[in-house]
């Protein structure tokens, strides 16, 4: 039975939708946590995307939402760095159009791929990168062993797609962790970092937070681990069986975003 909640974290891809294709009762859904005052956010791992296209992407379903409500790990990593070295840092970033853009956006200079950079550089930052090779892996590895702090949006290991499960992120960032023997910061979930500033932006607290996802690994333990509750639907890449024999679990469970909806209902009436 759920309670109420001040506010509710989402995961996208399989929560909301699938590939292009809402996921049915996503508009209900959001109309009812917005008609109950009850605040909401998008979080994605997704590095090859920016912020602005998960707010058109939410806008071609019908759902309204603006930046403070879609918290990518590409904008958590930029906040992230302009918290820790300042906007004149000297980067060096393996990675693609979301990751390259969000950090242009937020006023970085940086080198990218395998491009070299002239004398010591601040941090690598790393995501996504289809066309990742060996230069690219050599120059990132090399600077990292210099110095420069390594920095990673997130470190899933594969990702579904129509066509059957690709490698994710987590290609790139083993590679340049196991070749530098340096562990990244990650920015991404399960890591606290993309959750606190959602909280932070939202004013939530944990004990009144809700995270829904369709991932153990990622949604699903990232919340625990901060006293987020959580919930698990099962539209995305987890089943029921998977949630039972794993050792992460959440909750709740629920058949898909109709069957929170319903519950919620109950929960404020």
């Amino acid at each position: 039975m759920l309670t109420r909640f001040k506010t509710i974290l989402l995961d996208g891809d399989g929560v909301l939708w699938k590939s292009n294709d809402p996921i049915p009762g996503i508009n209900p859904f959001v109309n009812f946590l917005n008609d109950q005052g009850i605040s909401w956010a998008l979080l994605t791992n997704n590095n090859t995307r920016t912020a602005q296209d998960y707010i058109q992407k939410l806008a071609d379903f019908g759902i309204s939402g603006g930046k403070s409500s879609v918290f990518t790990s590409c904008t958590v990593t930029a906040d992230y760095l302009l918290d820790r070295f300042g906007q004149d840092a000297k980067l060096h970033v393996v990675g693609m159009d979301g990751l390259i853009t969000t950090l242009e956006e937020a006023g970085f200079k940086f080198t990218v791929g395998e491009q070299i950079q002239e004398g010591p550089v601040d941090a690598v930052v790393a995501g996504m990168d289809r066309q990742i090779n060996h230069e690219k892996i050599k120059i990132a590895m090399r600077l990292i062993l210099e110095g420069a702090a390594f920095i990673a949006t997130n470190t899933d290991g594969s990702f579904p797609t129509p066509e059957g499960i690709n490698p994710g992120t987590g290609m790139v960032i083993g590679a340049l962790q196991f070749t530098s023997g340096v562990k990244p910061y990650v920015t991404g979930k399960p890591f606290p970092a993309i959750f606190q500033a959602a909280l932070k932006a939202l004013d939530s607290q944990p004990a009144e937070t809700l995270m829904i996802g369709d991932r153990l690994e990622t949604d699903i333990l990232g919340a625990n681990q901060l006293g987020i509750r959580s919930a698990a639907v099962l539209t995305g890449v987890t089943s029921r069986e998977e949630i039972r024999r794993g050792e992460i679990k959440p909750d709740y469970i629920f058949e898909d975003i109709a069957a929170v909806h319903q519950a919620l209902e109950e929960a404020y009436h």
